[in-house]
């Protein structure tokens, strides 16, 4: 049976993922240099996008300890443990080897959440020089299949590594994101939002230069 878009089922999704992903990195980003063992869960959670075999075993505990009652039973949550794998996946990619936080920690204030498109507008604040950017988000957005999608995510939070500077990211956000983007009546608000918070910003400046 075809499931659908549930937006009580992607914030019950995003609440466990966000507190999983922060809960590493409050280990991994003490001021001692992170325990040992937050530096194996990182590891472990970045061997499929690293391109190694991914063992289910070995990443069972980040996914499922704690699996809330608010979402499906596994045998029929196919599409919030590929959103909660790949989200942490992507925080372990993003985390990795910095000692600031790439994790936003949870605000209020909505305006001041790092969602994706936001994050994505900072990699290049100059818009005339923001077209590999623009490239990537339109190539994820024609993408049909979710691991190309992820692909594409993976390739733009390389880019806010590669920035000069720390870029957080609301994984909250991103994970409900994920989620979202695998059914196909709700794809679409996902990249309109992307799309809104990118250039909301892009707007933003220019009100600022123009004063």
């Amino acid at each position: 049976m075809r499931r659908y878009y549930s937006r009580d089922k992607a914030k019950a999704l995003a609440k466990y993922v966000n507190g999983r992903i922060l809960d590493i990195q409050r280990d991994y980003t003490r001021r001692d240099g992170g325990t040992p063992e937050s530096r194996a869960r990182l590891a472990r959670l970045r061997r499929d996008l690293d391109g190694s075999a991914p063992s289910w075993m070995m990443i069972g505990d980040e996914l499922f300890t704690g699996w809330p009652n608010a979402l499906p039973d596994l045998d029929d949550a196919n599409e919030e443990v590929l959103a909660a794998k790949s989200a942490l996946e992507l925080y372990a990619l993003h985390q990795q080897s910095r000692r600031d936080r790439a994790a936003q920690e949870p605000m209020s204030d909505m305006d001041k959440r790092m969602t994706f498109g936001r994050a994505c507008r900072m990699i290049e604040p100059d818009s005339s020089r923001a077209n590999g950017v623009k490239r990537r988000l339109q190539s994820i957005e024609a993408t049909p299949d979710f691991d190309g999608m992820v692909r594409g995510i993976r390739s733009l939070i390389m880019l806010m590594r590669q920035s000069g500077r720390m870029i957080p990211l609301d994984y909250r956000s991103l994970t409900q994101d994920l989620y979202q983007l695998q059914f196909p009546e709700s794809r679409g608000k996902v990249f309109e939002r992307w799309s809104f918070d990118y250039s909301a910003k892009l707007q933003s400046a220019k009100e600022g230069d123009a004063e």
